[in-house]
């Protein structure tokens, strides 16, 4: 039998199937490079996801720079707030000689520009929880405005209520819906920095119209006609100004949160007593501004001076108005505001007595006291408000129409008392005593205020 003969060319590893190992091989290798890359992409993806997350996150805690605009802008608006709120005191004894009015019917008037806040603040503020700040800002403004140009065309008291009284349905938007703006763009000691400082935006307004309508606006313009309707068309140009530029404000960490229902939130701030005690103790800002800040140039002229230097003298504790309200809230801390608050009380009261009974640099020096210390009260108390467990930014609009309701209700009946008491005595100083009295009772409340 013939032996099988092996080639010595071929190589013993073709018996173990070459291209079959080597196919076997590359699919465990791209398997395994396959799964390499699969994990590192799964990983890379993870990493990703979270550094995604955390910029959101981050996105949503850091508040805007915009909010610098946003304040800027709250801070114009309220100047125009106050310069028509304050346009009628300085033109009381003009308006009363042109119109044929008594005081008590001037009090009226000067009581009926914040009327409507009483019945309006709180659906206002409900609104504005709802629907955002931006256009009911905008809308309050524009009728603030319309109300200061309609008053250029009054010939009666009737007409002139009238007119005035729609300054107080456009007014309680701007007043609760600016604390808002300030409670949800601003947090911690910002929040008092904010609230001093968009303030003093009413407080330069006032200061403006007390010191300059009769020194320099009326002379300008010819008539008290006029005047109103300068004001009322600078108010529509910081209106629009608004419109275009302001963005709805919020922080992120309010967003977050959980709505409750509206029925569940009004019975929690209507039931909660400090957001009440705030309210009453705020009141007396809203007392003392209208019934006696509004009377304080005829005050004045009463003491003989004439009125365009009882207007400027008028103006005195508005201006240092900016001083409380620029640093006091700001400096102050959760904790520490019941002794300032208190302190500020008794100063307050005892100046507004002084003021009825001094003249010459006592006179002056009272106002300068009067101005410091009730500029710093009125955002003092807000941003009480504003911290108390249950309110914070989500709540503010409500708990703020609230305080504004309240306040309402003594500063429309402020300076109908003043007016119908000096009616009555033929001076002013029975009026202050009883305005002093009221202020200082607010301090027994105060000591009943539990801070955060």
């Amino acid at each position: 039998m013939e032996k099988r003969r092996i080639d010595p060319t071929r190589s013993r590893v073709s018996y173990l199937n070459f291209p079959y190992l080597f196919k076997e091989i590359v699919n465990k290798i791209g398997c395994g490079v396959i799964g390499i890359i699969n994990t590192r992409r799964v990983w890379l993806y993870s990493v990703l996801q979270v550094n995604h997350r955390m910029n959101d996150e981050a996105h949503l805690s850091e508040p805007s720079s915009y909010r610098w605009v946003i304040l800027a802008l709250a801070w114009l608006v309220y100047f125009a707030f106050g310069l028509i709120l304050a346009s009628i005191p300085p033109l009381v004894n003009v308006i009363a000689a042109d119109l044929s009015l008594t005081y008590s019917e001037m009090g009226i008037i000067l009581g009926s520009v914040i009327l409507m806040f009483i019945p309006l603040a709180v659906p206002i503020g409900i609104g504005i929880d709802r629907f955002g700040q931006k256009k009911m800002i905008a809308t309050g403004l524009l009728l603030v405005s319309a109300s200061a140009i309609l008053r250029s065309f009054a010939f009666s008291f009737e007409t002139l209520f009238l007119v005035v009284l729609l300054f107080g349905v456009g007014g309680p938007t701007i007043s609760v819906g600016l604390s808002k703006v300030v409670a949800s763009s601003f947090e911690g000691k910002e929040r008092g920095f904010a609230s001093g400082i968009y303030m003093t935006g009413a407080v330069v307004g006032s200061a403006s119209a007390l010191a300059l309508t009769n020194f320099l606006i009326l002379p300008l313009v010819g008539t008290w006609r006029n005047v109103f309707s300068l004001y009322g068309i600078i108010g529509f140009l910081i209106a629009f100004a608004w419109i275009f530029l302001a963005r709805e404000a919020t922080i992120g960490p309010d967003q977050s949160r959980i709505a409750l229902p509206l029925k569940e939130i009004l019975r929690s701030l209507l039931g909660h007593k400090y957001v009440w005690m705030v309210a009453i103790i705020g009141s007396q800002s809203f007392l003392v501004f209208y019934g006696f800040g509004n009377w304080l140039p005829t005050l004045l002229e009463a003491k003989g001076m004439d009125p365009a230097g009882a207007g400027i003298l008028a103006s005195v504790p508005t201006w240092l108005g900016l001083i409380g309200s620029g640093i006091i809230p700001a400096v102050s801390t959760a904790g520490s505001r019941k002794p300032i608050i208190v302190a500020l009380l008794l100063i307050e009261g005892v100046s507004i007595y002084l003021v009825g009974i001094t003249s010459g640099s006592f006179l002056l020096g009272s106002l300068i006291i009067f101005g410091i210390v009730s500029g710093a009260l009125l955002p003092l108390m807000l941003v009480v408000m504003m911290d108390l467990p249950g309110v914070g930014a989500e709540n503010m609009g409500i708990a703020g129409g609230l305080f504004f309701s309240v306040g309402a209700t003594l500063g429309f009946i402020g300076p109908i008392l003043v007016g119908y008491l000096t009616d009555l005595t033929s001076s002013f100083l029975p009026a202050l005593i009883l305005l002093a009295i009221v202020v200082e009772a607010m301090i027994v409340l105060t000591l009943f205020l539990k801070e955060v």
